[in-house]
């Protein structure tokens, strides 16, 4: 139970900085959608798809290498951080001559407009300290110092904002290429100072700890063990993801939609709709990252009961908080995109793909639940036949039914993720579930507390904060009354908190 604590208090102060980084993250999106417009937001989201690519080229499994290797050999981090980050610096400056030279033709043959190039050459820059930082990274979830990883990543956040705003407020407003290229200027500036944050107290820990000169023997080998699958599935999975990405504009303009309208719709799913629907994936998001040490560290121990009990009390949560983030998106889509966006464009895509977000948050927090079990190599095969399949469907449906067929991409690349992973994960431990408790009980309350929230607002106005708020408190009601959140549960959570 110290264990399950431990977690459990680092999920909560690591999910508030999360939450505080989505929040920063949607704010920036609102921001930049108001002064380059949907079609400008379209050109943005295209040009940060090929600089996902190169950052993925950067990783190289850096991150996942630094995190197994320093749980396995910690009394000699030292050793295994210093060849990992020289391997880093190599991947890094390899990715940057490559998206610096190549920049021009992927402007014009890949993105279709010239905006792009000027943009794509300042991010390059980045991508050396974007490789030394995963490495930096993958260091601190070993040595559970996640802490320190999110208020780093929060602080990059932070830059990238007010370098943004100092940027844009002293340029033309009428040269929308120009303010992107600002922008990725402001990114790049953030990636160096976030490599900063994190090099200096990994020094400060490399003078603390002496660590002994000699590390295990064969690090080469298990370093690429480790680094070579994560970095194969990412390269693969990344270049996939890529070409479907530059496919949807493309398609859509072939079903006889303008240029302006293709970049225009891409950007409301990409830019606007889908950053609202994965906001809440933040508390998620730290859960499947702390998980991937502390069941590698049980498993290592042979700890088989332990690693059950944090997957299966893990997987509960995910379902449980996965739904009534549904019921919140369906129910309150049109008060979600006037709030946040100040029209109501976004809206028809939040309630469209809101009943998707069960099966997205699901596989989010099963991937990470798999690499903890040493299952990386098939998670790169799921995620490669899953990218197959998006580039397959995308090609045929999005030029024959335009947007709509990426939406169904969305949906069938996401269900069999899930079921591939999902099963891959059922082989490993013993799941337990229960329909009528775990879902259909829960699913009952949120289609009621949501109901009765409406009802209320129908009657006055309070905002959208207070709207969500008030129908989260009559929800957990419900889960308690209806035996959704039973006894054992809640001795559970409260044994959390005892000494």
């Amino acid at each position: 139970m110290r264990n399950v604590r431990k977690l459990f208090f680092t999920t909560i102060a690591l999910t508030i900085t999360s939450f505080l980084m989505k929040t920063v993250a949607v704010w920036f999106n609102v921001f930049l959608t108001g002064v380059v417009g949907s079609v400008g937001i379209g050109i943005f989201q295209l040009i940060l798809t090929v600089y996902a690519m190169s950052k993925t080229l950067a990783y190289g499994g850096m991150n996942l290498a630094a995190t197994r290797l320093c749980i396995d050999d910690f009394d000699h981090f030292r050793y295994s951080m210093k060849r990992l980050l020289a391997c880093a610096g190599l991947l890094g400056s390899g990715a940057m001559l490559l998206l610096f030279v190549l920049s021009e033709k992927i402007s014009m043959y890949w993105i279709m407009t010239e905006k792009a190039s000027l943009s794509l050459r300042v991010l390059s820059i980045s991508l050396p300290f974007v490789s030394l930082s995963a490495a930096l990274n993958g260091y601190m979830t070993a040595a559970r110092k996640m802490g320190r990883y999110s208020l780093i990543q929060l602080a990059e956040q932070i830059v990238k904002i007010a370098f943004t705003m100092i940027f844009v407020n002293k340029c033309q407003r009428n040269d929308p290429e120009l303010i992107i290229a600002l922008v990725c200027l402001a990114i790049t500036i953030s990636e160096i100072a976030s490599f900063s944050f994190a090099l200096i107290p990994y020094l400060t820990d490399v003078f603390k700890l002496k660590a002994k000169r000699e590390g295990r023997n064969g690090f080469m080998r298990r370093m690429l063990r480790l680094a070579v699958p994560d970095a194969l599935g990412s390269y693969i999975r990344s270049a996939l993801n890529t070409v479907e990405h530059l496919l949807i504009p493309r398609g859509i303009r072939s079903s006889g939609a303008s240029t302006e309208k293709a970049f225009a719709d891409y950007g409301v799913v990409q830019g606007m709709a889908l950053p609202i629907l994965l906001y809440p994936s933040s508390i998620l998001g730290v859960v499947s990252g702390l998980l991937v040490p502390e069941i590698a560290e049980c498993k290592m121990k042979n700890n088989r009961i332990q690693v059950n009990y944090i997957i299966n009390r893990v997987l509960q949560i995910a379902i449980l908080f996965s739904i009534i983030t549904m019921g919140i998106m369906l129910g309150f889509s049109k008060e979600l995109s006037l709030s946040v966006y100040h029209g109501t464009e976004a809206a028809y895509f939040i309630r469209l793909i809101a009943p998707l977000i069960p099966i997205m948050y699901l596989d989010m927090t099963t991937d990470g639940m798999l690499k903890g079990l040493d299952k990386q190599l098939d998670i790169m095969k799921i995620n490669i036949i899953d990218s197959v399949l998006c580039v397959i469907l995308v090609w045929i449906l999005v030029p024959k039914i335009a947007v709509d067929g990426y939406i169904i991409t969305i949906y069938a690349a996401e269900i069999i993720n899930f079921l591939l992973s999902f099963h891959k994960l059922s082989k490993e431990a013993q799941l337990s579930f229960q329909i009528i408790k775990d879902l259909i009980k829960p699913i009952f309350c949120v289609a009621v507390s949501v109901l009765i929230t409406k009802w209320i607002v129908s009657m006055v106005d309070p905002g959208i904060v207070l709207t969500v708020s008030l129908s989260l408190v009559i929800c957990l009601v419900l889960l308690i009354i209806s035996g959704s959140v039973s006894k054992e549960d809640s001795h559970w959570f409260q044994n959390l908190f005892r000494k």
